[in-house]
């Protein structure tokens, strides 16, 4: 199948593993080719460094509402990869 690769930054524990397996099984069950990492650290770098490491043409990310005081003082780590990435980012909703 198509290959996909299914990053998440996140710390290392059941719940996130859980949640990574849960959608590497959604994807093999419609034909990709999944590869699964969990990785920690910042999003963005984290994310920049995975893309240049594993040859990323196109990154799929969620783009989720936060509201204005967590955008505020965190900011939105969607919206610094749209500015930050040097490649193709297809934002799903």
């Amino acid at each position: 199948g198509m290959p996909a690769h299914i990053v998440m930054v996140a710390e290392d524990d059941n719940n996130h593993q859980a949640q990574l397996n849960s959608a590497v099984q959604r994807l093999t069950g419609v034909g990709f080719d999944v590869t699964a990492a969990l990785i920690q650290g910042a999003v963005e770098p984290a994310l920049h460094q995975y893309q240049r490491d594993n040859d990323i043409d196109l990154l799929v990310m969620g783009a989720y509402g936060h509201s204005r005081i967590r955008q505020f003082l965190v900011g939105s780590n969607t919206a610094k990869m749209v500015r930050m990435s040097d490649i193709p980012i297809l934002l799903l909703r």
